[in-house]
């Protein structure tokens, strides 16, 4: 890939991590005011891979498939469940209040962000990115908010945000083989580095998508620490930027990469002088409207909280300043079948702990359960007796760090309502019985802007 002009400017960014890890760093600034829009190859080209080529038709069958066996639905609800009644938010008025003032604020023209951790269901940002474009269309879109720039995993994704990265970048987190287990996977649970200068990962504003067409500043956070490379920041071709990462301490590093209100392309490598430690990148623009922030992993319990280094988590949710932060747990901890509610209900109070140690009593919290799931028993149709089990936990103990709760299983009609949504035309759940398909997940981002707006009508 080639490389605009190299600026010989290297920066340190102070370190500011207070004891508890509850402030943020001071940022490094970076005007950019040349930069002018996405510049350079596509994705493809950048990678040097050979254009898509057009799809050969596949052979007509001999036979057609055997469809599979819709069953009986009557014994399962949520079988419309366009028409389903709303599923409000739970807890404690005052909680409840606090939350309604976020909305309240949103609706007058103030900035809101709502930060979001949890698995897969936050992690493909499609249940989070329309609950983006249902707020950013009401209140104004003040860019994608937090994504990684390299992706994590075949199949990592931000809704209107366009992603690029080379397959040399490594990746650390909890639960991954081969993984550091260091603790220092920043405020979102994971990490990408590299040390190879032929290494790159871009974000971009989307072209013609209605949401996330342009960016202000980017703010990028990296792992500062004594064995720190420096990182080459390059934004639509204008003149390249170094940073070091390079500290005396281990800590948070912020940089903040500001530009003209715009459409652009910002792409990071290391310069090969050491390793680069990337822990995620906002796009975002000034003035009021909303931003979303979608940190979920596939595959990732709540209980992963406890496994990341406090002082990076605290400082990097000081950097964003969330108004309201979403944890959307569960359906991993309800699929482990000797997982015991007891162990669930220790390991949960301490979550909320650790969150109530790195986040303001003053924010509102909320905790979204786990969804309905199918599953196929000796060829018929049943439900996950576990799921309602760990709902009611999370309903139990969302009051004690000030959350409230929504329940994702009675949102989509109730224990065994997946089995409808998976034998819907089309269908709103995956085949899998888990998931659901892009229709379902947006439905679902519908429904809990509904519970939101419901508060302050």
């Amino acid at each position: 890939m080639s490389r605009p002009p190299l600026v010989a400017l290297l920066l340190l960014a102070p370190l500011a991590l207070a004891a508890g890890g509850s402030r943020a760093p001071e940022p490094v600034v970076l005007e950019i005011p040349e930069a002018s829009g996405p510049d350079g190859p596509s994705c493809r080209e950048a990678l040097d891979l050979p254009p898509v080529q057009p799809a050969t038709p596949a052979p007509t069958p001999t036979e057609e498939p055997t469809p599979e066996p819709t069953p009986d639905l009557s014994r399962f609800p949520a079988a419309d469940p366009v028409s389903l009644p709303r599923q409000p938010l739970e807890g404690p008025p005052e909680v409840l209040a606090a939350i309604a003032d976020v909305v309240r604020r949103g609706e007058t023209g103030d900035r809101v962000r709502l930060s979001f951790w949890g698995a897969s269901h936050t992690g493909a940002d499609l249940w989070t990115g329309r609950i983006r474009r249902r707020l950013q269309t009401r209140w104004g879109d003040l860019g994608h908010g937090f994504v990684m720039p390299a992706a994590i995993y075949r199949g990592y994704r931000g809704n209107d945000v366009n992603l690029c990265r080379t397959s040399g970048w490594r990746v650390d987190r909890i639960g991954l083989r081969r993984s550091r287990q260091d603790g220092l996977h920043g405020f979102a649970g994971v990490s990408v580095s590299s040390d190879d200068p032929e290494d790159f990962g871009w974000i971009q504003t989307t072209v013609s998508n209605p949401h996330g067409r342009r960016v202000e500043r980017f703010e990028l956070f990296a792992l500062a620490g004594p064995e720190g490379g420096d990182l080459r920041i390059d934004v639509d071709g204008a003149t390249t930027r170094l940073l070091s990462t390079a500290a005396p301490e281990v800590g948070l590093l912020q940089a903040s990469v500001r530009l003209h209100d715009g459409g652009h392309r910002m792409t990071l490598a290391p310069t090969g002088d050491g390793e680069v430690r990337l822990l995620g990148v906002s796009a975002e623009r000034d003035g009021g409207g909303a931003i979303v922030d979608a940190m979920g992993i596939r595959g990732r319990r709540a209980t992963d909280w406890l496994e990341w280094d406090p002082d990076l988590l605290g400082a990097g949710i000081a950097a964003l300043d969330p108004d309201l932060v979403v944890l959307a747990y569960g359906t991993n901890e309800a699929a482990a079948t000797k997982y015991t509610m007891d162990e669930y209900r220790a390991d949960l109070s301490a979550v909320l702990a650790r969150l109530r140690e790195v986040v303001p009593a003053s924010v509102p919290c909320v905790l979204v359960g786990p969804s309905d799931r199918a599953k196929k028993v000796r060829g018929d149709w049943t439900a996950w007796p576990r799921t309602a089990e760990v709902a009611a936990v999370q309903r139990e103990l969302a009051p004690t760090a000030g959350c409230a709760f929504w329940d994702w299983q009675q949102a989509t009609g109730g224990e065994g309502s997946m089995v409808s949504w998976r034998f819907r035309d089309p269908p709103l759940a995956a085949r899998d019985g888990i998931h659901h398909t892009r229709a379902g997940y947006e439905l679902m981002g519908d429904r809990f802007v509904d519970a939101l707006f419901e508060l302050v009508e």
